[in-house]
């Protein structure tokens, strides 16, 4: 035989060697395959449709914890028994995911004796019904400590499965944990647009127009940040336990008469809707707790004191303290008047640029003179104005106040339109500013430095020397 015989004889032999191998791994793959989807299959416990539950029962000792329905897949649950209430959605719907995703990681073969394993008298038992009437029930016997497991039983089967000790706990629920501890029972979605409170120090009255707070009761402009603070925490109020389900004599909680009361006007869903709450305080030696009660709910939920406290606010909280509402993108124009001299205007402009960006804000000097305004300077000085808060609020006294001939600061806009207006006077006892801002009724207490450090003078202003770019020979700072 040739040479080039026997090498190609050796090709063709190894070439089938490997295709006999790699079948033989093709093989092996699809068996460990196969296995893994058995045993995938042998592990997960119960298979049935989150979206198909309508009902589940939840006991612990023997004793029913809660019975819970719901009428559709998007509907909430309710619970039925032993109080009819509603659901914690997100608590029911983990628990029934947890029954769902449940995994054993071994089974007791031929050994069926449950009562050794703790299953005659389960721990606790857990069992769902689909739409079809078809249950799946899960009973957890005694925990086996040597492995950190615990025995279960699936329904109505005699075979004892084991699972993580860990898996028991979403399971191991009491009636609180199930049901809906939102003591107002408001959609995330729903807006509170109307709040009433009565019963604290000052009583008042929020309106919301559009994203706007008013104080209807004292009449005014409503700090927004502090109605908001109150509007989240009514609707964030959480019961921390059921004090009763029924309550035949409210002065026991303190909620007849009521502590505070709060009346809003929410809309929810496309529809307005009215809420009333009753918030009541017992003391004891050394405690005290606070109880809630919901006017279409016969339940009196315990809650933390706090809510108290976020409605408990002084007439200066409940004010808008913001002097200038006007958007600093709207400003056109910056108006400083010191009585002696002249106006101080300076124009602000911010182009667009070709390619559709916006370029940086620019400043001039417009009177008296004309020239470039230091950037920095300004800038800074219209966010001061922008910005600027009063530290408390009193009633008006010009002459006391110094604000017959106060200093001004005036923010236009296009067209010259007047956006604010405020009046500088003289300094308070408390070594602030009194301030006086259009279309407040009172005036404002603010820092001295805020106002103090604004551009009064033309040196202020102007990026180079006042007197080489100021016409008509005004002299700087005067």
């Amino acid at each position: 035989m040739k040479q080039t015989t026997k090498s190609l004889l050796t090709v063709l032999a190894l070439v089938a060697l490997a295709g006999v191998i790699g079948t033989a791994a093709l093989w092996a793959g699809r068996d460990e395959e196969k296995k893994a989807a058995q045993k995938e299959k042998t592990e997960k416990i119960f298979d049935f449709g989150k979206a198909k539950v309508r009902s589940l029962r939840v006991e612990k000792a023997g004793k029913l914890v809660a019975a819970l329905a719901r009428k559709d897949a998007t509907a909430g649950w309710d619970i039925t028994e032993p109080v009819k209430a509603e659901g914690d959605d997100t608590a029911v719907n983990a628990l029934i995911d947890a029954l769902g995703a449940l995994r054993q990681k071994q089974d007791l073969g031929e050994e069926k004796d449950g009562k050794a394993y703790g299953l005659d008298a389960p721990v606790a038992t857990v069992s769902v019904k689909t739409e079809d009437g078809k249950e799946s029930r899960l009973d957890i016997g005694a925990d086996n400590p040597f492995d950190n497991t615990v025995y279960v039983r699936k329904g109505a089967e005699t075979t004892i499965r084991m699972i993580d000790a860990s898996a028991k706990t979403p399971f191991v629920k009491e009636l609180f944990e199930l049901r809906d501890k939102s003591v107002l029972h408001l959609d995330s979605a729903a807006e509170i647009r109307r709040i009433e409170v009565t019963g604290t120090p000052v009583p008042y009255t929020l309106s919301k127009d559009g994203a706007t707070w008013k104080l209807l009761s004292p009449a005014g402009a409503a700090d927004p940040a502090t109605a908001d603070r109150i509007a989240n925490a009514l609707k964030g109020l959480k019961a921390t336990a059921i004090a009763a389900e029924t309550a035949p004599v409210l002065a026991a909680f303190g909620l007849a008469p009521a502590k505070v009361t709060v009346k809003l006007g929410v809309s929810q869903g496309g529809k307005d809707l009215a809420r009333t709450l009753l918030l009541g305080e017992v003391r004891a030696a050394v405690t005290a707790k606070t109880y809630a009660q919901r006017d279409d709910s016969t339940a009196i939920f315990e809650v933390d004191g706090q809510i108290l406290k976020d409605l408990a606010k002084d007439l200066f909280e409940l004010q808008d303290k913001q002097l200038t509402h006007a958007s600093r993108e709207d400003v056109r124009k910056i108006v400083l008047e010191t009585p002696g001299t002249p106006a101080i205007e300076i124009a602000r402009s911010k182009p667009v640029l070709p390619d559709g960006g916006m370029a940086e804000e620019e400043f001039s000097l417009l009177a008296p003179g004309k020239g470039p305004a230091k950037k920095s300077k300004i800038s800074s000085a219209l966010y001061a104005i922008t910005g600027l808060r009063a530290a408390l609020l009193g009633p008006k006294d010009l002459v006391k106040q110094g604000l017959e001939k106060p200093r001004t600061v005036t923010l236009l806009g296009d067209g010259d339109k007047v956006l604010s207006r405020m009046r500088v006077g003289g300094e308070t006892p408390e070594h602030r500013r009194w301030v006086l801002a259009d279309g407040m009724d009172r005036v404002a207490e603010v820092e001295k430095g805020a106002v103090d450090e604004l551009p009064w003078k033309l040196e202020d202003v102007l990026e180079t020397p006042a007197a080489a770019q100021v016409d008509g020979g005004v002299d700087a700072g005067h």
